[in-house]
């Protein structure tokens, strides 16, 4: 087994704070350049993911595999990387066994940096373009957003969820502490499964669904009460 990667001390929410347009003017500045220092625990939660919960990535499906071979399935089996980055969680998946083919991916000022790091180019679409409507007409089985939507404006996280439960079976949040919190209300979204978490690298990895729990032991709120690896002293992207 590989040597585990080194956890940053710090991440990049001074950044943000010395910014005088905050988090989103340091990504308009920045994100050309932009590199998740959390990097390497994203990769590890996600490879972590594909092994646990492979029927959620339709694991062993080939390049050739389309939309058309979904037995029916309206949302088809793509995947899309919500708030891209510089492409880590796209990295990740291919690394696990996803075919590139199948992933979409958007970001509206990291753009370039997912472009050199993956080879292909992204859409430009924001939380707030999601939830006005910008993938109305799009479907996915899977929408992954790491590290960002716990930075979408609470007036526009309930119709984001609700967008995005109108384009997508499943919702994969991977965050440095509890929020963003998601109400049932917003969409239809429930925990899949436990939410799984990684001490090392102090990441959480929710599996959200609108369809029913598939653990008997997974209730309303599990994984949101839980503080104990929250320190707001702790810079996280």
């Amino acid at each position: 087994m590989p040597p585990r990667l080194t956890r940053p001390i710090t991440g990049v929410r001074n950044a943000y704070a010395s910014h005088e347009a905050g988090a989103t003017g340091y990504y308009a500045d920045e994100g050309a350049r932009y590199v998740n220092p959390h990097d390497g625990g994203v990769r590890e939660m996600l490879a972590r993911a594909t092994r646990d919960w492979p029927e959620l990535w339709g694991m062993g499906k080939s390049d050739d595999f389309n939309d058309d071979d979904a037995d029916g399935d309206e949302f088809g089996d793509r995947i899309l990387d919500l708030s891209c980055g510089s492409g880590e969680v796209t990295s990740a998946l291919v690394a696990a066994g996803v075919p590139l083919s199948r992933i979409d991916a958007c970001d509206p000022y990291t753009h370039e940096a997912y472009r050199k790091r993956v080879g292909t180019e992204c859409e430009r679409w924001s939380f707030e373009d999601v939830a006005r409507g910008a993938v109305a007409d799009r479907r996915w089985r899977v929408v992954v957003c790491s590290f960002a939507m716990h930075l979408c404006a609470r007036d526009y996280l309930p119709t984001l969820c609700v967008m995005l439960a109108c384009s997508a079976k499943h919702l994969v949040l991977l965050t440095p502490h509890k929020r963003p919190v998601i109400d049932a209300a917003w969409g239809g979204w429930r925990l899949a499964r436990r939410e799984a978490r990684d001490p090392y690298w102090r990441i959480r990895s929710r599996w959200y669904s609108t369809e029913p729990p598939m653990d008997d032991d997974v209730g309303e709120g599990d994984g949101e009460g839980d503080d104990d690896d929250d320190n707001d002293d702790d810079d996280v992207a």
